[in-house]
């Protein structure tokens, strides 16, 4: 956990593994459905995503809504994230998903690409937990379209 009480990077990648939570936590909840809806896209005609896209803005908006109460007030001369916390959780269960499916089906260098893609975005996850428990970092008052 992070001073702001956001899970760190490892609690957030065991969540979207589907591993039990050890802490009762909104986000690793959303962490997991959001997993499960990647997984679930995976295997979904084009024509029928709507709905899993759909479910997939309402957690992430969840999340976004959930942080405003959970973080402090960021510093005035705080630098601005490029996603939300929301798209952020969102891009670690997709590359989870994406680095698990290569792990059981792939090449070897196909899971050695994706997991370092994913080793990666866990760690930018990290550091933008701890920017904004220092109030350095501030999120988009407004979700991007993805």
């Amino acid at each position: 956990m992070t001073a702001t009480g956001l899970p760190d990077k490892d609690a957030v990648l065991a969540a979207c593994r589907g591993f039990p939570n050890t802490i009762d936590h909104p986000m690793l909840d959303a962490a997991g459905e959001l997993a499960i809806l990647h997984r679930t896209r995976e295997h979904t005609p084009l024509c029928a995503l709507e709905d899993i896209d759909w479910q997939r803005t309402r957690v992430r908006s969840a999340i976004d809504r959930w942080l405003v109460a959970a973080i402090p007030i960021p510093l005035p001369a705080a630098r601005l994230a490029t996603h939300t916390m929301g798209q952020v959780i969102d891009q670690l269960a997709q590359l989870s998903v994406h680095t698990y499916t290569a792990l059981a089906a792939a090449p070897d260098v196909l899971f050695y690409d994706a997991s370092v893609r994913l080793a990666e975005a866990a760690d930018a996850y990290q550091d933008l937990a701890d920017e904004l428990a220092c109030g350095i970092r501030r999120l988009p008052q407004h979700a991007t379209p993805q």
